[in-house]
């Protein structure tokens, strides 16, 4: 794998939990065969995520994280935009998932996943602990797709995480 197809890899599985949030994620894909570089690429991405945890300051890792994820989230952009203003459709489509809720209470909207492990993104391995500040992608796309579902900006914060040692990974959503 050069570096490239690395850096192409990084960018399609860094958002964690919220990836399980698109319609006809992941969880509906079949199973494909194991690959000896998914755990070499997940080896070598934890340890990025804990050298950038330890050389950069945290509000910068935060917002390259989030920037990261929102930038995976664009890439599912035409399926999310079908709910752009139908906050209800957009809800009943992810609880299609068992492990998925979205709770409204007013303005505000608790987003929630349960993963069967220990995470969602096929980046998270056993063998190398995935530093938690991953979770701020997950922040990233959820601000990303809910800002088209709502359409205006919105606030994201991380409430829970499994890499946090959770049992969901929960965001709480509301217009910015």
């Amino acid at each position: 794998m050069d570096r490239k197809q690395f850096l192409k890899a990084c960018t399609g599985g860094l958002c964690a939990c919220a990836a399980a949030a698109l319609p006809g994620a992941a969880a509906d894909a079949p199973a494909k065969p194991d690959d000896w570089r998914l755990g070499f690429v997940k080896q070598r991405w934890a340890r990025m995520l804990a050298i950038l945890s330890q050389k950069m300051d945290p509000p910068a890792l935060v917002s390259a994280l989030e920037d990261m994820g929102s930038f995976c989230a664009s890439q599912g952009d035409e399926k999310i935009r079908k709910f752009a203003g139908n906050v209800d459709g957009f809800r009943d489509e992810v609880q299609k998932n068992p492990a998925m809720s979205i709770v409204r209470d007013g303005a505000r909207y608790t987003q929630s996943y349960r993963p069967g492990g220990d995470c969602f993104c096929p980046f998270n391995s056993l063998a190398a602990k995935t530093p938690d500040v991953m979770c701020n992608c997950s922040v990233g796309w959820a601000k990303h797709n809910w800002a088209i579902v709502l359409g205006k900006p919105v606030n994201v914060a991380l409430k829970d995480s499994v890499l946090r040692g959770g049992k969901a990974c929960t965001f709480e959503i509301t217009p910015a």
